[in-house]
């Protein structure tokens, strides 16, 4: 077990094999302790001016990349904010678009509801179904669901959108964003998609990245009450000098630094990782189990496994706290009926082999 400090309850911490937070390597996590320098100040645009450029090649887009100081909620509720004029349309496929959902109603949006059950993707030709019906200025989207193991068929769900004049593309790629390519430049317009520091990018908790369409701009300056911390033209006047316009998560900021050039050094490397771990864990849980998403839209990012065999989870993680590991079990009703593995932060294909046999160990003795 790992011994994070002296303090009882921080002592024997696992390693995670959860949706988020994900393991950190400690290389990452010693860029946070770099002297601390001021937000305003010349170092600081040094360093803004290398998370911009990165940030804008990791989603190959000459557009612009802000950095929030928030979770990926923060950058949800700044698309929504900045994007939606009055009328928009969520697709709601598990229960992080539903926070999309919530994320609308609570700030005094028009919003109508698309459900689609639980395990199944959001597929291009209901959105264009959707659309069809109503008269509607944006639309959310989940790309990748970890309440379900669910990912969505990203670009060609932007493609149909293109299909509709005016229409925004909101999307939250907060666990997909760096478990797979998502090449901007290369597709559809998408006008905001966020991500968080503590999924696949494999950072602590505290920083949300959102990239903005060319054209998100004159909407939001046509819109009334964005908000003060959340509004895109103030990131942006900022963002021009390599600032931010609240005194920002530098530590943070230099783990992210260090993240991107890792990232953009061997992406087939970064990328070939997850999908090694999904593919060995999705052979394992069809051969044992059932898998609870779709087939052909099945998340990089993690695996939902339908326990099919009936264990307790929770004293199959007491077991795996034994060998210094930690899974997670499903999300609201799905809690007992399924459990996650994930395949992001720093663990190794070596790491998920060792967790797979554990829990063949614990289905032999119970």
């Amino acid at each position: 077990m790992r011994a994070v400090d002296d303090h009882p309850v921080c002592q024997n911490v696992p390693r995670l094999f959860i949706p988020g937070p994900v393991e950190v390597e400690e290389e990452i996590l010693q860029a946070m302790t770099r002297p601390m320098i001021g937000h305003r100040t010349r170092e600081f645009s040094v360093l803004g001016e290398e998370l911009h450029r990165n940030s804008q090649r990791f989603f190959r887009t000459e557009n612009p990349v802000y950095l929030l100081t928030s979770s990926g909620t923060g950058g949800m509720e700044s698309a929504v904010r900045n994007g939606v004029r009055e009328n928009v349309i969520c697709f709601i496929n598990g229960a992080f678009s539903e926070r999309f959902y919530k994320v609308c109603v609570s700030n005094g949006k028009n919003t109508t509801r698309v459900e689609i059950p639980w395990g199944e993707a959001v597929k291009p030709e209901k959105v264009r179904e959707e659309l069809s019906r109503g008269s509607f200025d944006a639309v959310t989207i989940v790309h990748n669901e970890t309440s379900t193991g669910v990912m969505s068929p990203l670009a060609d769900i932007a493609e149909v959108i293109s299909e509709f004049d005016d229409v925004f593309l909101l999307v939250d790629a907060i666990t997909s964003a760096a478990a797979v390519p998502i090449h901007l430049g290369d597709m559809a317009p998408i006008d905001y998609l966020t991500t968080g520091s503590q999924k696949a990018l494999a950072l602590p908790p505290g920083l949300a990245l959102l990239a903005v369409s060319e054209r998100a701009h004159e909407r939001a300056a046509t819109i009334e009450n964005r908000g003060l911390y959340f509004d895109v033209l103030e990131m942006h006047k900022s963002w021009q000098k390599n600032q931010t316009p609240n005194t920002p998560t530098i530590a943070l900021l230099q783990a992210l630094k260090d993240r991107l050039s890792m990232i953009l050094d061997d992406e087939g490397r970064w990328y070939g990782g997850h999908m090694e771990r999904a593919e060995l864990t999705r052979e394992w849980a069809r051969d044992r189990f059932e898998i609870f998403a779709e087939s052909g839209f099945e998340s990089v990012s993690l695996t939902c496994i339908e326990n099919t065999h009936g264990i307790s989870v929770a004293d199959l993680n007491e077991k795996l706290r034994e060998h210094d590991m930690f899974l997670s079990n499903g999300y609201g009703h799905l809690k007992e009926k399924t459990f996650r593995i994930g395949h992001m932060g720093a663990v190794t294909l070596d790491d998920t082999k060792e967790l797979l046999g554990l829990i063949d160990d614990f289905i032999a003795s119970s």
